[in-house]
């Protein structure tokens, strides 16, 4: 997968920070325990000594093995020592090394020439924020949705608005509450202002809590995205690896983009992906469903009636309302 350079840069920066702190850390840490100590320095020298010994010993001829046999006992035993005096003096044996995030590459990014897990899941983290970094997720959240804002007498088609609100709204919290990477997906979909993106936001909020990762952006800036890169006329970031190997997808406002025959490839290709893998995504649109045949073609609209679950909003405008 491919990132920006500007990732690549934050990434590095981070590790060099994470490197520097722990090891600043042991520094202090090793500065109290020679306080407190002091033995423990003449204990390093004689193991420094000795290592230097070992070297030496090489060219040794015959003697070479017996001798470094001796050293590496003699090293042992000064490591027991020094484990003996930290712990009498209240110190874990692991004190005087530094306290890296990640214990496999000390905090490098790297292992054996091959990037770490921990310096590709930081990369990942870092492209959703940036991917996500316009969408406003501190701003929604479930308290904050105003039920009351919807109808208590029956609708057109004989709904009561503020039941069949609060039914989807009991269903979008306990689909946070409980996810997982066997979660399965959303389709919201009814006219404008009626929470849907609320909820999304919501959802979004909870899951990221939950330490996964999530990609959300409206159709229109993510698609877009995809089809500049795909043309070059942007950086040469795998945005649709992202899209598509994220823990849980939330495309805002499908419909609203301007259809290209490359967009209507794009939102197939996620949609079905996606499904394929098994990954959740939550899809958000003012489209109905023939509506939705019409724009994108039958195979989107026909994956996402059979295998998401589909939530219809009702009522009337909640950002008129507020206002």
């Amino acid at each position: 997968m491919g990132y920006s350079k500007q990732i690549y840069a934050r990434a590095a920066e981070i590790l060099r920070q994470r490197r520097e702190q722990a090891e600043t850390q042991a520094l202090v840490r090793r500065a109290q325990v020679l306080q407190k100590c002091p033995e423990i320095e003449k204990i390093e020298r004689q193991m420094a000594q000795t290592g230097l010994a070992a070297v030496r010993a090489i060219g040794a001829g015959d003697k070479a093995e017996e001798v470094i046999r001796a050293l590496a006992v003699r090293n042992l035993e000064l490591q027991e020592k020094r484990r003996t005096l930290l712990a009498q003096n209240g110190f874990p044996a692991n004190c005087l090394q530094p306290a890296y995030a990640c214990p496999i590459c000390s905090d490098t990014g790297s292992v054996d020439g091959h990037a770490c897990a921990c310096y590709e899941k930081l990369l990942r983290e870092l492209a959703y924020q940036e991917l996500a970094q316009e969408s406003p997720l501190k701003l929604s959240d479930f308290d904050s949705f105003r039920l009351d804002l919807y109808a208590t007498v029956p609708d057109s088609n004989g709904l009561i608005p503020r039941e069949e609100m609060e039914a989807i709204l009991q269903l979008c919290k306990n689909y946070a509450a409980t996810f997982s990477d066997e979660s399965g997906s959303l389709f919201l979909y009814g006219k404008t202002g009626l929470g849907k993106t609320h909820l999304s936001l919501a959802i979004a909020a909870a899951v990221i809590e939950k330490g996964y990762g999530v990609v959300y952006g409206s159709a229109q800036n993510l698609l877009g995205k995809l089809e500049k890169e795909h043309f070059g006329k942007a950086p040469d970031t795998d945005t649709e690896s992202l899209l598509t190997d994220c823990d849980l997808l939330i495309l805002d406002d499908l419909g609203a983009e301007y259809t290209t025959g490359f967009t209507r490839a794009a939102v197939y290709n996620i949609v079905n992906t996606r499904l394929l893998c098994a990954r959740p995504t939550i899809l958000n649109s003012n489209l109905d469903f023939k509506e939705l045949e019409t724009k994108y073609s039958d195979r989107v609209s026909s994956r996402i009636l059979g295998s998401y679950t589909v939530l219809h909003f009702v009522g009337g405008d909640m950002r008129i309302r507020l206002r």
